[in-house]
């Protein structure tokens, strides 16, 4: 079995200068002009300060690599991540077509980049290399002073359905509630993979991470979706990786008919609309009626429904409801979760990274304008707010200052708040 793995060890000093990051978004029909473009307001955006890397969310129709020449035209020989999106959020905008740029910069902080190849190989050992590269380079330029160690942030190519067992790797690691944060990438469906690159180097099969640290770094994380219990728990009875057939005394589709109407079908253009306003909620274990989202991908003729990752027999799973109203709601309990070290600290974050789910921005439609904007008042007009959606997130059900573990999720908003202690 092949299996590659690359590391980039990035030089790291410690100076007195402060976290920044530019932002920049350009929209042209040539993917070079768009990343040439987002890249000169970014810099704009920078000012005066050196960039030390660049994270780049690319429309997925766009080839990856003229976007990583068009931004490299620009910013020269940085280190530099681009990945594909479904769609792109900056500020109180979102939109589709665009290259989505942020400049990171200052030495307040330390970083490393790791990049691991053929992950659909053995996802469990994918995660368990990414972590340790990520580990090794950022303990080797703090000295060893792990505790400096404060947030992973992963991309990875939606080429296998494996989803846990990529976290589990990580997690063994760098430990089962280090904040983990990140999102598949894929191209226009589920489980369809999209580009993951860092440096020229990936594949659609490939997994990039960022692990951040710093003694003045402070991060808040929450996460939540907003879909509520509808119908009465049921245990899978029998399921087959990521296809669930029965649900104790009955199939997936005859649970969704006793809810939904015996008319239900499967080949119906609304089966879509049907598992994005009622997906499965799966119950965590030893929390009751806390549950994450799992969206059917596919309904079967024999009643079995299929998901983006594996479901293991023995789960409790509920019928799922949303709305505009509770997927709000869900967003600005995530926020306070982010911003509650920064309230304890007195300050607000320099940043804020969104990822959050394709089927929230559908669902929300036009009030997605109404989410952003809710973000936005809550943080400084300084503030850069960066993100993308994507169908599959990695992060905390609640905050990580309830010490909450991580998981792979469907439906959720993740925020991710960085920023810098008063010195």
């Amino acid at each position: 079995m092949e299996f590659k793995l690359t590391v980039f060890k990035l030089e790291i000093k410690i100076l007195a200068m402060a976290f920044r990051v530019g932002v920049g978004l350009a929209s042209e029909d040539n993917p070079f002009f768009s990343g040439k473009f987002s890249a000169l307001k970014a810099l704009n955006s920078l000012g005066v300060d050196v960039p030390e890397f660049g994270l780049a969310f690319s429309y997925h129709e766009y080839p990856v690599y003229q976007v990583y020449d068009g931004i490299k035209s620009s910013v020269g020989e940085k280190n530099l991540i681009v990945v594909n999106s479904q769609s792109n959020i900056l500020g109180v905008t979102n939109k589709k077509r665009c290259v989505n740029l942020a400049l990171f910069a200052g030495h307040s902080f330390h970083y490393a980049i790791t990049l691991v190849n053929n992950v659909r190989n053995n996802p469990y050992l994918g995660g368990h290399h990414l972590a340790w590269g990520l580990l090794n380079v950022l303990e080797t330029k703090t000295k060893g002073k792990e505790s400096l160690k404060k947030v992973a942030i992963v991309f990875v190519s939606d080429s296998f359905i494996e989803k846990n067992e990529f976290l589990k790797g990580m997690q063994e690691v760098l430990g089962l509630k280090f904040p983990i944060v990140g999102g598949t990438i894929s191209t226009f469906t589920p489980l369809k993979p999209g580009n993951v690159t860092f440096n020229r180097e990936g594949i659609n099969d490939s997994a990039v991470g960022i692990l951040l640290g710093g003694e003045n770094l402070i991060v808040g994380i929450g996460g939540d979706h907003g879909w509520i219990p509808l119908g009465l728990p049921k245990k899978i009875k029998k399921s087959d990786k990521n296809r669930i057939q029965d649900l104790e005394d009955i199939t997936p589709l005859k649970y969704y008919s006793k809810y939904l109407g015996s008319n239900l079908s499967i080949i119906s253009d609304e089966t879509k609309t049907i598992s994005t306003i009622y997906p499965l909620g799966v119950e965590l274990e030893n929390e009751k009626d806390k549950y994450i989202i799992r969206f059917p991908r596919n309904f079967e003729p024999g009643g079995s429904m299929i998901f983006d990752c594996v479901e293991n027999e023995g789960e409790n799973v509920r019928l799922m409801m949303g709305n505009r109203e509770e997927l709000l709601q869900a967003t600005q309990r995530a926020l306070s979760k982010a911003l509650q070290p920064f309230e304890e600290e007195n300050t607000l974050p320099v940043f804020i990274l969104l990822i959050s789910a394709v089927e929230r921005k559908e669902l929300l439609g036009i009030d997605v304008s109404q989410e952003l904007s809710m973000i936005r008042k809550k943080v400084s007009e300084h503030t850069k707010i960066f993100g993308f959606y994507t169908y599959g997130q990695v992060g905390p059900l609640g905050g990580t200052q309830d010490l909450r573990p991580m998981y792979y999720q469907n439906g959720a908003i993740i925020i991710l708040a960085i920023g810098l202690r008063k010195t």
